[in-house]
């Protein structure tokens, strides 16, 4: 069978100890990249925050800037809101020169109103 001299036992024995050394060292290299990645997982989740609020804030600037492109200051509405304004100025334009014309037609004085008995 297989002898086992004392170069044998100390070869076996240098053998072991390399992996047990190997052993302690990979289980301490394991500890600390698990404790990095633990890090890095927490500052990832901050950084998503972060941004969701980033985000959300940029959401509702953009429809902000929707709302004003679109409905506020849009060439048709605006077109619109100018023909309106044009109509209701010629419309007052108009009532003014009723109103002056009814004036000059005024003289001041009114007829009698009351009613006189009928001779017989």
């Amino acid at each position: 069978m297989l002898e086992l001299g004392p170069r044998e036992l100390l070869t076996f024995g240098v053998v072991v100890t390399g992996i047990a050394t190997t052993w302690g060292v990979l289980k301490a290299t394991i500890k600390s990249i698990t404790a990095t990645l633990e890090d890095v997982r927490e500052d990832v989740a901050g950084l998503n925050q972060r941004l969701d609020k980033v985000e959300a804030r940029q959401a509702v600037a953009l429809s902000s800037i929707d709302v004003m492109a679109k409905d506020i200051l849009s060439p048709q509405i605006l077109k619109e809101r100018s023909e309106r304004d044009g109509a209701i100025e010629m419309r007052l334009t108009a009532m003014e020169k009723d109103l002056d014309r009814f004036h000059r037609m005024h003289n001041g004085t009114h007829p009698n109103t009351t009613r006189t008995k009928e001779k017989e």
